[in-house]
Order: C-alpha cells, then structure tokens, then sequence
C-alpha cells in the first residue's frame, strides 16, 4: 500500500494541484484504502464509506469533496467501476456564517490586547486583500514596494492587490520585527505559517472576543473582504477577478443576503 500512497501522490503532484488539495486527496485515499483492505466487497465498502459520513452529519460539500477524492483515487488505481455518485445540493439562497466588520474590529483589538501581533496582521491581510489562507507565503517584504504580487493558485495565475495602507502597516510590522527581506509570516521555522496554525489562533483570538466559533476561520475573512466590497461597489466582475474567480456563478454569491437580513426585513414590513 505504501508503493502505491507514493504513486498517487507523485500523480497529484504532476497535476500541479495545490497543496491543500494533494493532502485532502491522499487524506481520504487513505482512509478508503484501510477499509478496501479489510473487505472483499470494494463496491459495497465505497458505498459504506459514504453512508458513514452522511451519518457523521457532515457538510453535504464536505461530503462531496470526500466523494470526488475518493473518485479519484479510484480511478488510479483502475477501479472506475467501484466510484459513486456526488449528492445534489441544493444551490444556496443565502451566505451564512461571515464575520461582520464588528466581529472582525473586535478580533483587531482582542489580537493587539494579548500581544498577538504578527496575527493582528495575518487578519489585516487576509481581509484587506480577499486572499486564501494559502497566499499568505506570497508576501514577502520585496513585493510590498511593487504593490502587488502574482500568485499561481489552482492552476491559474492572477494578480493580488495591496492596499497602500496595508503597505504601510506591514513595512511597520517588518521593521518592528526585523524582517528584511523573504516571507513577512512565517511558522516556528523559517518557513511561511501554515493553514493549520492560522486556523488554530483565529479560533483562540475569537472566544476571547467572544465571536461564534462558526464565523471564525480564514475563509470568513475572504468573505468579509468580498461581502464588502459588493456593497462599496456592487461591481461583480471586478470583485471575481480580484478573488481570482473564473466563474461569476461563483462570485454570485455574495450579492445574496444572508438569512438574518431575511428575516429582519421582513419585520421591518410592518404587516
């Protein structure tokens, strides 16, 4: 098994996909190889594996990824025959689970009050900019003097914009720190922070600013960004090309209103 996890990872990689993808698809690889190991039955035991998870109550997105890399796997390793289908999901009406910019000033403060400085600014990025989590090793000190920076993401290439307030504030946060040159974030090693650490932290900081754990992950910070930038500008072409989009459908999403803004609508009808 452990020639073939080699195997599969060297294909993923020769696909180009991202990290964060090549370690979801081994992850769930994995997972469907130590069942396949145990059974005869490889059909039936996919089939378990997804009842399992829709059992385990999880996202039906999360669902489906589990199912799409599981597909893939399969496919590998020449059992087309034995992939099963994706759940229909129901296209959202409304975009949940977004810090507001309250939530996300009171995540400001709470990060300075307990000296937690270098994520003051991870969260000044992300949401000044509308980045993945994932393009935080794009900055580096020498692109803040050309205000933007190209990243290559998912198979494409696009350009990332830099506030020159955000320029600023990072050239203070380097000369605090010393950082001369190379990636401004970086991990216990020398090498740029990790998805999983920023998680980690954003989660800390936002119980102690007493923020729903729901609202508070790197991606809701690409949301805030986003969100806000509709209702500034309202212009849906420019935003999905600042978040790299190459579908609208997919930017579509944050011209919709979120069910609380529904409901007091709603309330304010006076009927």
């Amino acid at each position: 098994m452990k020639k073939r996890m080699n195997d599969y990872e060297t294909y993923l990689k020769e696909q180009e996909l991202a990290e964060g993808t090549i370690s979801t698809y081994m992850r769930y690889a994995r997972r469907i190889e130590h069942r396949m190991e145990r059974s005869g039955e490889l059909k039936k035991t996919v089939l378990d594996f997804k009842q399992d998870l829709k059992q385990e109550n999880v996202a039906p997105a999360t669902l489906n990824l589990a199912i799409i890399a599981v597909n893939k796997y399969l496919k590998f390793c020449g059992l087309k025959k034995c992939t099963v289908k994706t759940e229909k999901i129901q296209k959202r009406k409304s975009l949940e689970n977004v810090i507001s910019s309250d939530e996300y000033r009171k995540m400001l403060q709470h990060a300075i009050q307990s000296k937690c400085t270098k994520y003051y600014y991870i969260m000044k990025t992300l949401a000044q900019t509308g980045i993945r989590v994932s393009e935080l090793r794009y900055f580096t000190v020498e692109v803040l003097e050309k205000k933007k920076i190209q990243v290559s993401n998912k198979g494409k290439i696009r350009e990332i914009y830099l506030p020159d307030g955000l320029i600023q504030e990072l050239y203070e946060y380097c000369g605090e720190h010393g950082i001369r040159s190379g990636v401004i974030f970086k991990g216990n090693t020398s090498k740029p922070i990790g998805r999983a650490s920023v998680y980690k932290m954003l989660a800390r900081i936002g119980a102690g600013a007493g923020i729903s754990k729901e609202k508070v992950y790197p991606h809701s910070f690409r949301h805030l960004f986003a969100v806000t930038y509709m209702n500034c500008y309202g212009n849906l072409t420019e935003l999905a090309d600042i978040l790299g989009h190459s579908n609208l459908e997919t930017t579509r999403i944050y011209t919709l209103t979120t069910a609380e803004e529904k409901r007091k609508r709603m309330d304010s009808l006076g009927l």
